[in-house]
């Protein structure tokens, strides 16, 4: 879904951040908009793979040439590990590799822990909203409390995640972010309209990790 060397520019930012201010105004829900490279090291992944790397590497190297020193064979070994190691770890392989339900758990994790973190969850009408994009693993999450995920409903979610999704896919991160908030902001000024003297409990700023 996603290739990008930096998860979005300056001018992108300022259009993300220009929607979320745009959709608060129009109701009296607040919600945070989240994109991260990574949402987790998927560590066990790099580990695995770097193990079977050092396997692999000397076997073949001792097939080329049954003659290759013990100190030569343990040197591939290390080094091939390391390589491998290293590759995972700092690329979105980790990420890309690990199976889907182990992906969908982690991000639904942070998504929950930023929830909390960023005070939605304390919000005395109990109408906060989290839209997470976590680009490494391909994953959207929406968090919303129960004031208003009982009026919304899953399959309101389900779409807006769905037509992010086919945006992403495209490439255009940043835009599909932008309309998914538009979105957002209609569905939550449905439910909940702006009332006079609201009061804005939390940033109107992407958050990027």
């Amino acid at each position: 879904m996603v290739r990008l060397r930096r998860p979005i520019s300056d001018d992108e930012r300022r259009a993300i951040e220009a929607a979320i201010r745009d959709a608060e105004r129009a109701t009296s829900a607040e919600f945070v908009a989240a994109i991260v490279r990574r949402a987790e090291g998927h560590h066990a992944v790099g580990l695995t793979a770097g193990l079977v790397a050092a396997l692999v590497v000397p076997s073949v190297a001792l097939l080329w040439d049954p003659w290759i020193s013990v100190a030569v064979a343990l040197g591939l070994q290390c080094a091939a590990f390391a390589v491998v190691y290293a590759l995972f770890e700092l690329t979105a392989l980790s990420a890309r590799l690990a199976p889907p339900g182990k992906r969908a758990m982690k991000v639904r994790r942070l998504a929950r822990l930023l929830f909390f973190e960023r005070g939605l969850g304390a919000l005395p009408t109990h109408n906060g909203v989290l839209l997470l994009v976590a680009l490494a693993e391909r994953q959207v999450e929406i968090v919303a409390d129960h004031g208003i995920d009982g009026l919304v409903g899953t399959s309101e979610w389900q779409r807006i995640v769905d037509s992010f999704s086919a945006a992403a896919r495209t490439g255009k991160v940043a835009k599909a972010l932008e309309t998914a908030i538009r979105d957002l902001g209609t569905v939550l000024g449905r439910h909940f309209p702006v009332t006079p003297g609201e009061v804005n409990h939390v940033p109107d700023r992407l958050i990027e990790l």
